[in-house]
């Protein structure tokens, strides 16, 4: 499957705001006014919108021509001007060191060949400008996922990229050894919400592109009810009541690659 198809699977614009303050922080971290910024697989525009209302001058990259129209629609709300471009993120159709900052929240580690996507990052960032990507933790709750629906896929079905790996501050700096950058991975957390723990399943096992598509290999097996009550344990270990809400702190690693 072409990653177009892949994110055209389930609702990524629902699922993706849960977490979006995530990727905000990136915009926090390292976003001055009239940066030029390049938001890798942007998705629905969460980390673009962020550094636009900073007073970045701002560029959206996604191969998904659906969440880009998402991302759109909600710059166009907020009356923030963004160019949006439809491109694979590993052969960006971008200058060479074009941007002040070039940040990716949850996407670049989707990437098939890390050490190449790395590469990438760097060619379209300036000297002295920095890179930032957000990437789950493995053992986070999200970062148990993928490898737990993996151990259920039929034999000769794809896995798809190890995602995890970009949470790993170790790996990470395998992939941009080499590259003129020196890189920092400092750890945060972000609280994932919903109305309760039979929600959060819900959406993770039906909404989140990556499971939909197991979904179809595994179903057909009689174990997609196993994965469902692993992954429900996998929340109900990390998550909590608070109130009417379930919530859920996930890790993440943030790399900062400093050109």
């Amino acid at each position: 499957m072409r990653p177009a198809e892949l994110w055209e699977l389930g609702d990524y614009a629902k699922v993706g705001d849960r977490w979006a303050a995530a990727g905000e922080e990136l915009v926090d971290r390292v976003v001055r006014p009239g940066d030029r910024v390049l938001d890798v697989a942007c998705g629905t525009g969460a980390v673009a919108i962020a550094a636009a209302a900073a007073g970045a001058e701002v560029t959206g990259l996604d191969v998904a021509p659906t969440l880009l129209a998402v991302a759109a629609k909600r710059a166009d709300a907020k009356r923030l001007a963004v160019r949006w471009v439809e491109a694979d993120m590993t052969a960006m159709p971008e200058s060479d060191a074009g941007f002040d900052r070039v940040l990716s929240a949850f996407g670049a580690m989707f990437a098939a060949d890390p050490g190449a996507m790395a590469a990438e990052l760097v060619r379209v960032c300036a000297p002295g400008g920095v890179i930032a990507v957000a990437a789950w933790m493995p053992d986070s709750p999200f970062g148990r996922l993928r490898p737990t629906m993996v151990r259920h896929l039929p034999p000769g079905v794809p896995s798809g990229p190890t995602i995890e790996v970009w949470g790993d501050p170790e790996r990470v700096r395998e992939f941009f050894a080499g590259l003129p950058v020196t890189v920092r991975t400092p750890e945060s957390t972000v609280d994932v919400r919903w109305p309760s723990l039979d929600a959060a399943v819900e959406e993770i096992t039906t909404l989140v592109p990556g499971s939909v598509g197991a979904r179809a290999a595994i179903e057909p097996t009689g174990a997609w009810p196993t994965v469902c009550d692993e992954v429900r344990a996998i929340l109900a270990d990390a998550g909590r009541a608070e109130g009417d809400r379930f919530v859920l702190p996930v890790g993440f690693l943030t790399t900062l690659a400093q050109r």
